[in-house]
């Protein structure tokens, strides 16, 4: 177990979590968020699941609006994945749609028809449903100007590389495509995972988690 993972935890843990009923006037402006999800235990605890920041200040709460409660999987890279994992769940071959991205104009001019609308924007609901009942998210503060996206690369490499983080068997992302990396790390993000872990040291050293 990683003595700093776990000091995390229990802090992370201990502040307020939201749902999707959450008032943004009770989210900072900028920060970096932790994802829970139900069913996923780490540390006798709630195991963080997703660690997230934007870019540009003062984004924070659109930006978690975006990744967690927006219909809309062409901008959230965290939504595509959970789509991807339910669809794969049941061999639903709607996932070729699913993997479209109608962004730039030229695959909308070749992709994009009332019925491809109608099919993801069902399974635009189907992710709403999952991420409104089974996650929750706390929040921590960091002021416009700091290092957000650095402290959230050191963050997700010391969860993603503590062993007792570890997915349950039940986890919906051990259904993804590409089983043999993303399920094996039980996190649903993809970059910034193999880097240097913070130590206890830093980890008691940052002061919005100062246990007082």
């Amino acid at each position: 177990m990683s003595k700093a993972c776990d000091i995390l935890h229990h802090r992370i843990g201990s502040l307020p979590r939201f749902t999707g009923s959450y008032k943004p006037e009770d989210v900072p402006t900028d920060g970096i968020y932790f994802v829970f999800e139900e069913g996923e235990k780490a540390h006798d605890g709630d195991r963080i699941v997703r660690v997230g920041t934007h870019t540009g200040n003062g984004n924070l709460r659109k930006r978690i609006n975006e990744h967690l409660y927006t219909p809309n999987k062409d901008r959230s890279v965290f939504r595509k994945h959970v789509g991807r994992c339910l669809l794969a769940s049941r061999n639903d071959p709607a996932i070729s749609q699913w993997e479209l991205d109608l962004t730039p104009r030229l695959s909308r001019q070749k992709h994009f028809t009332p019925e491809l609308k109608a099919a993801l924007s069902v399974i635009e609901a189907e992710v709403s449903d999952y991420i409104t009942t089974k996650l929750s998210f706390a929040v921590i503060e960091v002021k416009a100007g700091q290092s957000r996206t650095d402290l959230e690369s050191s963050l997700l490499a010391t969860v993603s590389q503590c062993d007792e983080c570890k997915a349950s068997a039940r986890w919906l992302g051990r259904h993804h495509p590409n089983r043999a990396s993303f399920g094996a790390v039980g996190i649903w993000n993809v970059q910034s995972l193999n880097g240097p872990p913070m130590t206890v040291s830093e980890v008691e050293a940052l002061p919005f988690l100062d246990a007082s």
